[in-house]
């Protein structure tokens, strides 16, 4: 109860129908002051209609809106323009109008019929003018600036209204990345100072780079909500989007990343596959493993290494030591343990030193083994040869294949192709079992 006192938005049971059609069912949620909050959502999921719900321009079929513990319905047109602007997706402007005549419409609120701008408007359409950036366009015509510019405008326009809420419907469409940017900004900016802000974002990552929380809409309701961590899943990304997909922190950055690829592949549980890595040896290989959907473990990386990082991303089951120092005896017991438990093993293209040798003895355990030799074992030695001696004794076991990593990728869309293949024959086989049980 203290959450929905303190709250500036309140939406309670709403649904919306648009014509026969229901767009909206059941959106429950509050917003706090100073929030800047990304509305994410496949096409047609409602985040348009949510925000002009919100802003009272969509009837309601149940449920209410509140902002300021004030119904929207209930206030005027005037009062909702002073409580909240609304920067819509696409907005025609006719005429000759500057970039300044523009900005200074944000002050319509204050204004009766019959008043022209005051000094003060027009200070402050000049102030907000040059927190996005335009104020050398004050005098140009709105129709001959770039996309980039009149999106700036448009905002100063937004901000010049001085509301405390302020809705923006996918004000960064059409736009190159750098523009697109500068409005995820300029917004996070505003509700530094205090204001709160809902911007409907087609970009998913530059929605979880600069809101502080995101709502995620698709099939007629709210999937989930929360912290850009708690909402951007791979669950989520799937069951919304139908995407397959890594999310992981990129390491360069510090920013939540998307990894989406094309697979129609389920995951084959059958199929177990243990690689030996570390060293940036084997990324590349658990990415490709990954997107053919075979179970995954891993292992003795080391803490803070980039094969460690893309085997977290992927979700993969995967060994971590201390980094510069030796595998101890318990996890090398743990990694021969996985690598017992896999069907195949894959050794990279590793450099060996005494802290990661027992990666080395540990692929004797395999089952069977695919050695990935982009370069010669001597270039990667630095034991004083004793990892040379074990590594030409992997080479003489009948268990054991090598190859390139290109072959290695070339190997496994063979293989992917060939189970595609079966799959397809065990369902035709099926369908004509059905037609032959119809006609009997």
């Amino acid at each position: 109860m203290m959450a929905n006192e303190q709250a500036f938005v309140i939406a309670e049971d709403l649904s919306v129908r648009l014509g026969h059609k229901i767009i909206l069912e059941n959106i429950n949620f509050t917003i706090q002051p100073g929030e800047f909050i990304g509305i994410i959502g496949p096409n047609g999921a409602g985040k348009t209609t949510l925000l002009r719900s919100l802003r009272g321009l969509c009837p309601f079929l149940t449920g209410s809106v509140k902002v300021n513990h004030q119904p929207v319905t209930s206030m005027t047109d005037k009062q909702l323009a002073r409580m909240m602007a609304y920067m819509q997706q696409d907005v025609n402007i006719s005429f000759g109008f500057t970039a300044l005549e523009v900005v200074l419409a944000g002050r319509y609120p204050y204004l009766e019929w019959w008043q022209n701008e005051r000094e003060e408007d027009r200070q402050l359409a000049r102030k907000y003018m040059e927190f996005t950036g335009v104020t050398a366009l004050a005098d140009k015509s709105v129709q001959r600036v770039s996309g980039g510019e009149r999106q700036r405008i448009l905002l100063a326009k937004v901000l010049a209204q001085e509301t405390p809420l302020i809705l923006l419907d996918e004000p960064t469409a059409n736009l190159d990345l750098v523009y697109q940017e500068e409005i995820f900004r300029y917004c996070q900016a505003v509700c530094h100072q205090g204001k709160t802000a809902l911007i409907v974002a087609h970009d998913i990552k530059l929605a979880a780079k600069f809101c502080s929380r995101l709502i995620l809409v698709a099939g007629k309701q709210i999937m989930a909500d929360g912290k850009p961590e708690e909402v951007i899943t791979v669950p989520n990304l799937k069951k919304s989007y139908g995407l397959q997909a890594a999310v992981f922190t990129n390491p360069v950055t510090g920013h939540l990343d998307i990894h989406t690829y094309d697979s129609s592949a389920e995951i084959d549980t059958s199929q177990i596959v243990h690689v030996l890595g570390g060293g940036d040896s084997s990324g590349a290989v658990i990415r490709m493993l990954y997107e053919k959907a075979y179970r995954l473990s891993g292992g003795v990386f080391q803490h803070g290494d980039s094969d460690t990082i893309v085997a977290r991303a992927f979700a993969v089951d995967v060994l971590t030591g201390p980094a510069f120092c030796p595998i101890d005896e318990a996890l090398g017991q743990q990694n021969r343990t996985k690598i017992a438990a896999a069907d195949w093993t894959v050794l990279g293209n590793l450099c060996y030193g005494e802290q990661n040798l027992d990666n080395l003895k540990a692929a004797f355990e395999a089952r069977r083994l695919i050695i990935l030799e982009d370069s010669p074992i001597g270039e990667r030695d630095f034991t004083g040869g004793e990892a040379a001696n074990l590594y030409s004794q992997l080479l003489a076991k009948p268990e054991v294949t090598v190859m390139t990593t290109p072959e290695f990728a070339a190997w496994l869309n063979r293989l992917s192709r060939e189970k595609e293949r079966l799959v397809d024959e065990e369902k035709q086989d099926q369908n004509a079992g059905t037609e032959s049980y119809r006609t009997m």
